[in-house]
Order: C-alpha cells, then structure tokens, then sequence
C-alpha cells in the first residue's frame, strides 16, 4: 500500500515539472547573430616601460648639463666642462687660442673670468683657470676604457650660440643643447662620430651612458656630413701635471684672411680715378698687420695743358704696411705705415693744326687732327694711413707722399670685403 502511494506521487511531481518547463521552452529568446569580427589589439607597452635611448640621454643631461659651461672670448664661443676642480674647465684649444679676455658662463648664470693654464697644440685641448672656485659646481668624471664602434654618445654645448641675438625667436634653444651620435672609428687619442657638432660645439664633452666624459669636441670636417672629432679625456688629464708651467697659447704667426675691395686715388676732386684692389695680410704676435695689395685702377683727369683734349690715367700700384691692431670691442683700428709703388702710362688726345705755310688766295683752311700720345712714370710714395675691420667689412686710408713733388701727393680709400 505504501509502495502504490509512492510511486503515485513520484509520477503526479513529474507531470507538474513538465508542465512548467513546456512554456519557458516556448519563450526562450532567439539566437543572436555572432559580433564581427575585431582585428587582433596592438599590444601596448605598460606605461613604466620608457625607450631606453630616450630615458638614459635625459637622465644623462639632468646630472651634467649645470656642469657644462658656454666660453666667450673676443673672438668667438666655444663650450666647455668643469674637469680636474670646480675652478679648471676643459675646452678645445682652438676655442681659447690666441684669446686675451676667456669668460665662462655657468649654467645658472654666473661668469668667471679664466686664463687658459695648460694646453696641446697637437691634440687640441686646453685647461683653463678661472679667478675663483665656483661653489656648488660639479666635476664630471673621466672615463678611459675601451670605446667600441656603435657605441651611443651624447653631446652637450652651445651651436650657433649668440644667433638668438639677431632671431629673438632662438632664445633659449642654442644653449645647453643635446644631440646624440654613435662612435663611427676610433684610433689612437681621437674618436669619430656622427653626433651633430657645429660651431660652437667645439670644446663641449662627449659623454657615455653613465655620464663619463669620453672626450672633447675638436672639429667637424668642413663639407663633411656626420664626421666629428673628439680628443680623448686622457689627453685633457695629462694637461693636469702642465697647470701653470707653460707660457699662455699664442699663435706667432697668423693668416689674416684675403682683400677684395673698391679702391680711389685722387688729388682734388678732378684728377679721381678708381679701380679694384685685391689683398692679403698675416698677423705677427696677434697685434702687428703687415698687408700686401695689388690695385688697378683708370680714369679720365684734368689735362696737363690746353691743346690736350682728354687724359685717361691707368696706375698699377702695389702697397706694403705695417700695422698696430687696436681692439674696441667688435671693431679693430690699425693705424699703419708703408710705402706704394706707382706704375702710371697716361693716355693724352692732342689736338694739332697743320696751317699751311702760304696762302695765297684767302679765305685759306687749316686742317686739325688727333694725336695721342703715351707715356709712363714709375713713383715711389711712402704712406701714412689707418684701417678699421669690423667683422668681414674693411675700410681704409692713405695719404701717399711724393718727396719729389709734394704737389703730387695722393690719397688713397678702400672699402673691401675680406675672407
């Protein structure tokens, strides 16, 4: 009896379930159609992941840049770096060669006047002292071991510095400025590398990864692209035992670059002629100019007498003097002696009358004719003159003397470009 009740149960339950679900099956929803397709996600780098050649040049610049220092002297700029003490700075030596006034100027705008203290004409590199320690400067450390090709490098200096002046518009992006390269050869105490370097570059330091100075920019090659020359620091520490042993770096003898220019003779304002002048100069201990020039020069003058109809004078002249230079900032003054040498042919147009010796039926005509004429004159005239440069522009003058006949004195302008 029990048994038939159970089993009962058991099937009334069943049928219940089957009723509930029947309907839920009716109203199940419908399939939905699968999404498109998505291209596969670019993987995206987590964000504490930096390019490893960025992060290290900014690390590197952070912990050196206040210890590079940008150096003015009365002939340029260069760049430099706190080396040895807080009161030496390495540089090139072409940056401080020859120089009477060297400034440096820190990277939190103090200035020190220095002194160059120990150099290497063969390697290029200088020392130089400043009139006090600077507190609070850092010293960059030197390294010298192996230096393999591919090896990344850093630059910091000063390129093109003092544009900003004439492009307001560059202020603050040519001073303390990076630029990367890679080690391209190395040999001996030099280094190759295509970082960029441009003037005002030279003396700046050559750094590795950790911040090592592995050398000072020497020079790029003129009409080369990506070739630069770095002196290795060794070259800069053997300076050290030199401090103050050596006289300061002066170039005996000196190019002082080529003439081209306009250039006037004249008495009084009728006997003017003019021509061109091309010229060349050396200078000796920096100070004295000795300046050889060829001029040629034509024109036409007051004729020497009244049956002359026209006179056109040609001078070839050479001119050697000897100059004492005067530095007034940008400008140079040189008040000079010497002595030019004339060669003049001048051209006279004659008129002549041929009258004949008898007329014997007047009215008689008389026939006129042109005759030229030349002669040459060679003079010797020594001169007193100045000349003023300032940048490539030239002007100077000449009173030339004629001790034979002082009425015959010239003077003598030029205004030349020089190169």
């Amino acid at each position: 009896m029990l048994l038939t009740i159970a089993i009962g149960f058991a099937a009334a339950n069943a049928r219940a379930q089957a009723s509930v679900a029947a309907p839920a099956a009716t109203v199940a929803p419908a399939a939905q159609p699968a999404p498109p397709a998505q291209p596969p996600a670019v993987p995206t780098a987590p964000a504490s992941a930096v390019d490893p050649d960025r992060q290290w040049l900014k690390t590197v610049y952070e912990r050196v840049a206040d210890s590079v220092v940008l150096i003015e002297t009365e002939t340029g700029a260069g760049s430099g770096f706190f080396f040895h003490s807080t009161r030496h700075i390495a540089t090139a030596l072409h940056v401080v060669d020859d120089a009477e006034t060297i400034l440096v100027n820190t990277h939190d705008g103090r200035r020190f006047p220095g002194q160059v203290v120990a150099y290497s004409r063969d390697h290029d590199v200088a020392l130089v002292e400043l009139s006090a320690a600077v507190p609070g400067a850092r010293i960059l450390p030197a390294y010298n071991g192996a230096v393999d090709i591919g090896e990344t490098v850093a630059v910091i200096g000063h390129p093109f510095t003092g544009l900003e002046q004439s492009l307001p518009r560059l202020r603050g992006l040519l001073n303390w400025s990076l630029s990367q390269g890679v080690v391209s050869a190395v040999a001996g105490s030099w280094v190759q590398t295509d970082a960029a370097i441009n003037p005002g570059n030279s003396g700046g330091p050559v750094l590795n990864k950790r911040g090592e100075v592995l050398g000072v920019v020497s020079a790029k090659l003129s009409d080369a692209q990506g070739i630069g020359m770095i002196a290795r620091v060794k070259r800069v520490e053997d300076l050290i035992p030199l401090i103050g042993s050596q006289p300061p770096p002066r170039q005996l003898v000196a190019f002082d670059g080529v003439e081209l220019g306009y250039v006037m003779n004249w008495k009084d304002q009728d006997d003017m002629i003019d021509g061109i002048a091309l010229g060349s100069g050396i200078r000796v201990a920096k100070r004295t100019a000795i300046q050889f020039r060829l001029s040629f020069l034509g024109g036409e003058i007051e004729p020497s007498a009244p049956t002359v109809v026209a006179t056109h004078l040609a001078r070839f002249s050479t001119e050697l003097t000897f100059g004492y230079v005067l530095g007034l900032g940008p400008l140079e003054l040189s008040p000079n002696l010497g002595a030019a040498l004339f060669y003049d042919r001048r051209h006279d147009s004659q008129l002549r009358i041929d009258a004949p010796l008898a007329c014997p039926n007047p009215p008689c005509f008389v026939e006129g004719r042109v005759v030229r004429t030349f002669e040459g004159d060679v003079r010797f005239l020594p001169l007193l003159g100045v000349t003023a440069d300032l940048g490539i522009l030239r002007a100077a003058y000449a009173y030339e003397f004629d001790v034979g006949d002082p009425d015959d004195s010239q003077h003598r302008a030029i205004f030349a470009l020089v190169f």
